[in-house]
């Protein structure tokens, strides 16, 4: 155990508790692999142990984004989005509001409304679609479009 522990702290990137755990791993795969002729149980164990600690050093050690910066910022903090979580969900709540709202309209001031905003026709356009003049889709969009303030500021 003292060989175990000595070599644990030696190598102190890593954890200590992690690395007593490996050792002693290393220490039952190397009772199975000694060889006599290699010299003493316990230089066979150091080098085993050495070499593993080596090896693992080599690799690159994931870096948490919690761990803080020299400023003592999480590292997470200092990261940059081109999204906006909390608008995109404010925005998507506003487009429901909006669609709920044109669904109580009349069928006639519903039509209007999705032809103009949603298809972006132009009053002549949608009069020659529903048999009316121009003067008339202008008219209606403009209830259409009152009656969904009043509905808004319902809710």
């Amino acid at each position: 155990m003292p060989l175990i522990k000595s070599m644990a702290r030696k190598f102190g990137v890593f954890e200590y508790e992690e690395n007593i755990c490996e050792s002693q791993m290393i220490l039952i795969e190397a009772i199975g692999t000694y060889d006599q002729s290699k010299g003493t149980f316990g230089n066979y164990l150091k080098n085993q142990l050495r070499y593993h600690f080596l090896d693992k050093s080599k690799k690159e050690i994931p870096i948490s984004l919690y761990l803080c910066d020299e400023n003592g910022n999480p590292l997470i903090d200092g990261l940059m989005s081109d999204i906006d979580i909390e608008k995109d969900l404010l925005e998507d709540e506003k487009n429901k509001n909006l669609h709920n709202a044109i669904n109580k309209l009349d069928s006639k001031y519903q039509n209007i409304v999705k032809m103009k905003y949603y298809l972006n026709m132009t009053n002549k356009e949608i009069g020659e679609k529903l048999n009316l003049s121009p003067k008339t889709i202008a008219n209606r969009n403009s209830l259409a479009l009152k009656k969904l303030r009043q509905i808004l500021k319902e809710k």
